[in-house]
């Protein structure tokens, strides 16, 4: 399909020099809708959640500061997302409501527990459910040592204790779920345990506990889903892949049987005088995208099941409080010096930045797995004076951090919530032709949303080609969030008229809101279906191949291999990627280094025409240094043919046109017989050269390209034909 394209170029001047390092190239399609695996719309109760609930909110926003709370869940429309500690919160708070079954020694009395939870109410929360709607959706995961004394216990290594029962414990869940919530605050997914050791996920009486309690839960007819581990960490890249099985020996152990899996992710950061930045294990953005693959390739292989997942935190913070305290006051005596309550919240800043910097990769990463993320929580507290005025993930600080103090300071988190303000609707197609940008773009009605965020350092320029929509301009909003060279944040937000020669700095984040003056129209709807190849957490040394499988492969449009890589920081970055024998365009990302500690990475995200596939593929990856690597999984998400609705769009056909000589060095004939356009595109699915057909044959100039592979396609009115061609 012939495009027209308005040409925009983005840029935004953090105090970053304007020699851009990277040349980023964008091209959106406002009327050609993008569903991933069928989920078209973006589901915001998903992502842009505050962690907490909504007697936090009642407590502290509700009657006593009706601005803030307007502005929350009216103007940042945030959702609520995480609760810690439901049967810990219960047996040491709940006024005895847990005791021992005289009866049973070692189980609950259930009736006991029902009697004393009879008046439960949603009084004062009448305003919170006209805006969340029938429940509020949280992630409640559990508190540290839950359960009561009279159980039988065991300890895991860290001396945190859990039953030797696991149907006493299990009864305890479903109990508290069944008959301690109103259907508005029952919580919508329940993990066992928060961020249990790494030795209990093939630990029977830990596995068993989880099973049971979901088999209860289900038997029961409780509207929560089950599951678990809630590990502390995604890094399952480490190891070269190797890691990933802390998770899948959990997956197995429950026969892959709970309503979801769940982990913690974060960024853990540090100051580095040498570097003079902070650095550390990067999780967000590239590395996690390979991680959720390879779970999602594993369970599909494995059980043929589609992977659920929940992430009840995550983020990123200078992990070492020591290093933070040291690192915090060294810069604010540098760029800001002064003392007093409104010193250390400036201080602050610098540490919210860590945490919203790392957020927004998180969520942009789940945001992109829709069809299997459930619930994505940033680690962003509403309030925490009760047991700690200095917590560094505290929206709401009180003054002087003075637990009795009445007065709350709003805290640089916001910027989260200020970010993805009024981001919804369709998502559209879009692609980006550097992977150390994360980017979207989704359709509201008259409005066009533009999100992009830099995973890297440098800076660079964005050439954004929006594809006319036909209608008028209307205006523009251009929003940014950046660090300043004090390491603070600056976000700004400015209306805009015009997009020449701006350009986006290093951890930069942009959202571009355009409107029209009417509805932007959909004229297209495209589905990304997904194939995954039959290996997981492999590690190798050299070359290794992989099959991948598609038996409707002559449906394919374009589509996105997505390979996950994971090696040791001694050995080299460079990897050289093969489809088919055919070599891929394949580059180190400007965010390798920073992404690097002990483990180098990544995920490869290299767009392919369709007619590179059959049936059976074969992916090839070397490790140029001959040094051992691991891949997570090898994905394709592809664009099927018969998935695209195009009016009287055109029939694709492969390997039906004619062109010699094949390989070619300077011209290429093209032989047809319908009129149209020529086009020669590359393996990064760009057009090098397009020329008008006529009837017979046509010639092409490739003088001007490089050698390799190429597809050659001729477009007409009702057809297109494709074929391969080699530059030599």
């Amino acid at each position: 399909m012939m495009n027209r394209f308005l040409t925009l170029a983005i840029l935004l001047l953090m105090g970053i020099s304007v020699n851009a390092q990277q040349n980023i190239e964008v091209n959106v399609s406002p009327k050609i809708s993008r569903s991933i695996s069928g989920h078209k719309e973006l589901n915001r109760t998903k992502f842009f959640n505050l962690a907490a609930n909504v007697n936090e909110i009642k407590k502290n926003l509700m009657g006593t500061d009706r601005e803030r709370f307007d502005r929350y869940f009216k103007e940042y429309e945030m959702t609520l997302g995480r609760r810690l500690g439901m049967v810990n919160t219960e047996n040491r708070w709940g006024g005895g409501a847990i005791k021992e079954d005289a009866d049973r020694p070692g189980y609950m009395d259930i009736q006991h527990y029902i009697d004393s939870r009879q008046n439960l109410n949603d009084d004062g929360l009448e305003d919170l459910i006209a805006i969340l709607g029938e429940n509020q959706n949280l992630a409640l995961h559990e508190a540290k040592d839950p359960y009561p004394d009279f159980m039988d216990l065991f300890a895991d290594p860290d001396g945190h204790t859990y039953p030797n029962k696991p149907d006493a414990g299990a009864e305890i869940i479903s109990t508290i779920l069944k008959h301690g919530f109103t259907d508005f605050q029952r919580p919508a997914y329940y993990e066992i345990m928060n961020e249990p050791h790494w030795s209990l996920t093939d630990n029977e009486k830990f596995i068993q506990l989880h099973t049971m309690a979901y088999d209860n839960v289900q038997a029961d007819g409780i509207p929560t889903k089950v599951g678990g581990p809630c590990s502390s960490v995604t890094y399952y890249y480490k190891k070269e892949y190797a890691s990933l099985g802390s998770m899948t020996k959990f997956i197995d152990g429950t026969d892959n049987k709970l309503d979801f899996y769940s982990s913690h992710s974060y960024d853990y950061m540090r100051w580095d005088d040498d570097a003079y930045d902070f650095i550390g294990r990067i999780s967000s953005g590239l590395p996690l995208e390979g991680v959720l693959d390879a779970l999602a390739a594993y369970t599909h292989n494995t059980y043929g099941t589609q992977l659920k997942y929940v992430v009840s935190e995550h983020g990123g913070y200078i992990s070492n409080s020591d290093n933070r305290e040291a690192a915090l006051e060294m810069l604010g005596q540098k760029y800001f010096p002064g003392s007093g309550f409104e010193y250390e919240m400036q201080k602050r800043t610098i540490d919210n930045f860590i945490m919203v910097n790392s957020a927004i990769a998180n969520t942009l990463t789940y945001m992109n797995h829709p069809h299997m993320v459930e619930k994505a929580v940033p680690f962003i507290l509403l309030e925490t004076s009760g047991w700690d005025p200095k917590y560094y993930s505290s929206l709401l600080v009180k003054e002087d951090f003075d637990k009795n103090s009445s007065v709350f300071h709003e805290a640089r988190l916001i910027d989260y919530y200020r970010y993805f303000a009024d981001v919804k609707g369709r998502r559209v197609k879009t692609y980006c032709n550097d992977s150390d940008i994360q980017h979207y773009s989704f359709v509201d009605g008259s409005s066009l949303v533009m999100l992009f965020h830099n995973q890297s350092n440098e800076s660079g320029t964005i050439n954004l080609n929006i594809e006319d929509t036909g209608l008028a301009f209307k205006d523009a909003l251009l929003r940014r969030l950046g660090r300043g060279e004090d390491f603070r944040p600056v976000f700004t937000e400015e209306a805009v008229n015009s997009f020449n020669s701006l350009s986006i700095g290093g951890q930069e984040s942009i959202a571009l809101f355009i409107n029209y003056s009417s509805d932007i129209p959909e004229d297209e709807e495209t589905n990304e279906e997904i194939f995954y190849g039959k290996e997981t957490s492999v590690q190798f040394s050299g070359v290794r191949n992989f099959a991948l499988e598609i038996p409707d492969y002559d449906r394919i449009d374009e589509g996105v291999l997505r390979i996950g890589i994971s090696r040791d920081a001694a050995n080299s970055k460079d990897v050289k990627i093969y489809l088919n024998d055919a070599p891929l365009s394949i580059t180190v990302e400007d965010c390798a280094e920073r992404n690097t500690v002990d483990y180098y990475a990544t995920t490869k995200l290299i767009k392919v025409s369709g007619d590179m596939f059959t049936r059976n593929n074969t992916i090839r990856v070397e490790f140029p240094d001959g040094k051992s690597g691991g891949v997570g999984a090898i994905v394709l998400r592809a664009i099927m043919s018969d998935d695209v609705f195009v009016p009287d769009g055109p029939k694709y056909n492969k390997g039906v046109l004619k062109i010699y000589p094949n390989p070619a060095q300077s011209i290429v004939n093209v032989e047809c017989e319908e009129e149209g356009d020529i086009e020669i595109i590359g393996m990064d699915g760009l057009v090098k050269n397009r020329v008008a057909s006529a009837y017979g044959v046509t010639q092409v100039s490739i003088a001007d390209l490089a050698k390799g592979n190429y597809i050659v396609r001729l477009i007409s009115k009702q057809d297109a034909f494709t074929s391969i061609l080699t530059i030599n």
